[in-house]
């Protein structure tokens, strides 16, 4: 009677033990948000991407009025070190919260516009073991404002530009170093350095081949302060494809300027800046071989040298 009275515990004990630590073991945080705008693809987006410490499978739902999506994570706590309302383009959404609710976390995204599920994509990557991130999350909603620019680093001048300016580039430059001001523009230098890359034809450092460099690379190191060239509104501050973390000016009368390639913002969008203003902090982000400003002027959509304008 009395072996039974001590067994008895001891296999309560022994069947609680593994539920609790499968329990503690299967409960995976989320360490980081990164909210980025995506432009290269057909339809621009923005992607969400979540950094998971275990194996997740997220799933999403879209109210009937299409304004409003929730995506669950079961089984995940959201770490306090997180931004519960990250910085959004809102272009393409309008507000996002993220949060705990019971033994999930939650992503809610508010948008502009309706969506449906052919506008939304959720789905897991690899994580990186180094950094202990089991899965990434990602959350990717198709930009249906029209407002987020397509922007590309590189060209090829047959399909990019059009005839009589890829004629006047050949014309201009002829293969040599192209005059590095000052010009007779209104513009300051966002940047003080050395023209690393100017303006025009070369053979691309990454792809190897001979396109159109569409605008000025000028060598810094990292941390250097970003000034806007020229005051104006700013239509995107963000990560744009090719250019990493980058920053584009609308001065009006069909004039912007982008700089490209930076550690870290300053702005954010639709922010008005004045001639002078940091901007932005220089860096070698998205496409680049070291830290550098690709400093870059369109008029009316087509690049121009911007040696011209400084």
């Amino acid at each position: 009677m009395y072996k039974k009275f001590l067994i008895w515990p001891l296999i309560v004990v022994a069947s609680l033990l593994p539920v609790g630590i499968s329990q503690g073991a299967s409960k995976t945080n989320i360490t980081n948000v990164r909210v980025v705008t995506r432009n290269d693809a057909d339809t621009p987006f923005v992607r969400t991407v979540l950094d998971v410490t275990g194996p997740v499978q997220p799933r999403f739902a879209i109210d009937k009025s299409g304004y409003n999506i929730v995506v669950t994570i079961p089984n995940t706590n959201l770490s306090r070190s997180i931004n519960p309302r990250p910085q959004v383009n809102r272009n393409v959404i309008s507000r996002m919260e993220l949060g705990n609710k019971g033994p999930h976390a939650e992503v809610r995204i508010r948008v502009p516009k309706a969506v449906n599920t052919k506008d939304l994509k959720v789905f897991t990557l690899d994580g990186n073991a180094r950094q202990k991130i089991s899965n990434r999350v990602v959350i990717d909603v198709n930009d249906k404002s029209g407002k987020v620019q397509q922007w590309s680093h590189w060209h090829d001048s047959k399909d990019s530009i059009s005839k009589p300016f890829s004629e006047s580039i050949k014309k201009d430059f002829k293969g040599r170093r192209p005059f590095a001001g000052p010009g007779k523009g209104d513009m300051i230098w966002p940047v003080k350095g050395v023209i690393t890359s100017p303006f025009g034809y070369r053979i691309h450092p990454i792809y190897g081949r001979q396109i159109l460099h569409s605008g000025m690379d000028i060598g810094v190191d990292y941390g250097t302060p970003v000034k806007a060239a020229m005051g104006g509104v700013v239509v995107e501050a963000d990560w744009i494809s090719g250019y990493g973390n980058a920053v584009v000016i609308d001065h009006g009368n069909g004039m912007t300027t982008l700089y490209g390639h930076n550690e870290r913002l300053n702005v954010v969008t639709g922010q008005t800046v004045k001639q002078g203003d940091i901007i932005a902090y220089a860096g070698s982000t998205g496409n680049s071989t070291g830290p550098h400003v690709h400093f870059e002027i369109r008029v009316n959509g087509e690049a121009v040298d911007p040696a011209l304008y400084l």
